[in-house]
């Protein structure tokens, strides 16, 4: 028997998949080893699940999975740093005697592959991600399990300080790309133009204020900006402009972008930085958010023009600006389109690229609205083709600011999109009475709302077949809705054929599902102690094609469900997180005449199944014509 095994790694991430290509009766778990390809030292990983349901929480520094095996076969290796060389190798363990767990040593895999974890994706393009408050259990070991109101309010404010070790945990990669970017900058005498919706954190102005009459920052109207940030940039030297597009101080329609473009002494544009995160102490440390860097000149030349451009509009939408948004510029695998945009241009491409994914489908957004995107991604859900996997994050505020609602949806290939009760909105909050024996203590969303902690999703991210030559990344500070498109600042950057970039985005993503997933499903009244066995990765089990996704085998459909839970069956136990990775990998091996055989079936049935829906939305359609050209009709009479 064999047991094969792919690593994928990031800056500071390693996931792991393996799959027998026979299983055993005996096997109740696996044990997984860590080889440094440097030391050649070997570390065996360990498991925050204890070895039996119904004990109590592990230690902090977890069991070994000699001692508590992993009933699963994906995991990720939070343990790694920046530049570690490392190598994987799994297990199956059987039962011992007096609770204890054996190795069946015919089933010891290779070593995989070696993977270096880095950020840098080649071609210039580097990705890097946040941890921020998502990671729940984490902030209730930093507040050391008193998650009451008042403990979690002065956790956040600790959080703007730059010594805070919380702080430095939560941002992660994303706060030490962004000083890294500035720092080495300032130190090439390069000039910076920086578009920021919101800004408020100390550090990142403090980053800001060497450039002098080198650094030039525009300013949008994001509720967050101290009053005295634009004085304090101001009097280092920093020339400082304002974009409203409210006209009004308010925080919409969105001046949204947050890039930095580097040029040189001579004003010629080097690289640009951009993304999701706002540049504010919520936006490093609660909120999920990614950063992108573009060594690329021609593309860096489009973000310095668009700071020009934007400038020059002062607080206006003009048509000429619209015009030149809708037209990407695009050098290589890279594109980048600006909003607000006539027609909606900047999606078709995206729409295309949805529309023609082979694979699979991976996605985050944040208040998308009623987004063409979207739409299209629950289509290829409910066609259940392709693997797919998202999580759409929502948060409504008052008009003072105050949080007064946080939810979300997790969406999954042949399943309806699931909205969370009352008890388990995101981004958790595991009631009493069904959390797991040796979870951890977690906090409600209404605390999360009295701390201020903002913790949501906000990166905005889809993925198109990241195992594929014809991958594809849409990423930027877009919200990918109709209002962003039609009336914000934004960008949106598309990038293909990068791998090493898709499958990063692609395990971020998966990270954030399984978070959500999980405790959707204890929301849901699932049994946690199903997590205790290993029938649903075996072949026809509910994890099948999850497996045979990160195994890069053709995608099995899966069973489709009229309703219920999207989270029937767990994606991830308790102890993992929103963090993910990844690496180069083998060419996909020959594909299997069975599945294949399922697969065409699954698509005639598909087939067949959508032309009574399409008749049914074309009469939709037509009465909605008919509908709004009675109203127009009646509305000129009036």
């Amino acid at each position: 028997m064999t047991i094969n095994v792919k690593a994928y790694a990031n800056a500071d991430d390693v996931l792991i998949a393996w799959q027998p290509d026979t299983w055993s009766n005996d096997w109740v778990g696996f044990q997984l080893e860590r080889r440094n390809n440097i030391t050649q030292q070997t570390t065996v990983l360990s498991n925050r699940i204890p070895p039996k349901p119904g004990e109590k929480p592990v230690a902090d520094a977890g069991i070994s999975s000699t001692q508590s095996p992993f009933r699963r076969c994906i995991w990720t290796d939070h343990s790694v740093v920046d530049t570690d060389n490392i190598s994987y190798r799994v297990t199956a363990m059987k039962s011992g005697a007096n609770g204890t767990f054996t190795p069946d040593s015919a089933s010891v895999s290779a070593w995989t592959t070696p993977a270096v974890a880095s950020g840098d994706a080649g071609g210039g393009l580097s990705a890097y991600f946040n941890r921020g408050t998502l990671m729940s259990q984490i902030v209730s070991r930093f507040v050391q399990g008193d998650t009451s109101d008042d403990s979690l309010r002065n956790f956040v404010k600790s959080l703007s300080d730059p010594a805070n070790q919380a702080r430095r945990y939560l941002s992660g990669d994303a706060l030490h790309e962004i000083l890294a970017f500035l720092h080495d900058a300032d130190l090439r005498g390069s000039q910076i133009h920086a578009a920021i919706y919101e800004m408020n954190d100390e550090e990142l102005v403090g980053a800001l204020k060497p450039f002098g009459s080198r650094g030039n920052v525009l300013l949008g109207n994001g509720s967050a900006t101290k009053p005295n940030i634009a004085g304090e940039l101001g009097g280092a030297g920093l020339t400082v402009k304002h974009r409203d597009l409210s006209n009004a101080g308010r925080s919409s329609p969105s001046v949204h972008n947050k890039f930095v473009v580097e040029s040189d002494a001579h004003g010629n544009a080097i690289r640009v930085l951009t993304g999701s995160t706002n540049w504010t102490t919520t936006g490093l440390c609660t909120q999920l958010n990614n950063v992108l860097i573009i060594e690329n000149a021609v593309i860096a030349k489009r973000y310095l023009d668009q700071w020009g451009k934007l400038v020059a509009a002062g607080n206006a939408m003009p048509p000429a600006l619209k015009t030149s948004n809708s037209s990407p510029t695009s050098d290589s695998n890279i594109s980048v389109f600006f909003a607000a945009t006539n027609g909606e241009a900047e999606f078709k491409p995206v729409l295309d690229l949805i529309k023609n994914a082979k694979d699979g489908a991976l996605f985050l957004m944040f208040m998308p609205g009623q987004s063409p995107l979207l739409d299209a991604l629950l289509v290829r859900a409910q066609q259940n083709d392709i693997y797919v996997r998202g999580v759409v994050s929502t948060m409504m505020a008052s008009k003072n600011g105050n949080i007064v609602s946080v939810g979300g949806e997790v969406v999954k290939s042949g399943a309806p999109k699931q909205s969370f009760h009352d008890d388990v909105q995101l981004p958790h909050g595991v009631s009493a009475t069904n959390e797991p024996s040796w979870a951890d203590v977690e906090f409600s969303v209404q605390q999360i709302r009295n701390a201020g902690m903002i913790a949501i999703v906000h990166s905005k991210t889809i993925v198109i077949d990241p195992f594929s030559d014809n991958c594809a990344v849409i990423t930027g500070s877009h919200n990918f809705s109709v209002a962003a498109s039609e009336k914000n600042d934004e960008n949106l950057v598309i990038i293909r054929g990068n791998k090493q970039l898709a499958q990063a985005y692609a395990l971020h993503i998966n990270g954030v599902y399984d978070h959500y997933s999980w405790r959707g499903y204890l929301g849901s009244g699932g049994n946690p102690d199903q997590i205790y066995s290993l029938d649903g990765w075996k072949p026809g089990g509910g994890k099948e094609q999850e497996l045979d996704f990160w195994m890069e085998e053709p995608v099995p459909p899966r069973p489709t469900r009229s309703g219920g839970s999207a989270a029937q069956q767990p994606s991830v136990a308790s102890g993992a997180s929103a963090r993910t990775a990844v690496k180069k990998t083998p060419k996909k091996a020959p594909k299997k005449s069975a599945k294949k055989v399922a697969k065409t079936s699954a698509k005639k049935s598909a087939k067949k199944a959508r032309k009574p829906a399409k008749a049914a939305k074309a009469k939709k359609t037509k009465a909605g014509s008919t509908k709004k050209a009675k109203a127009k009709k009646a509305k000129a009479k009036k």
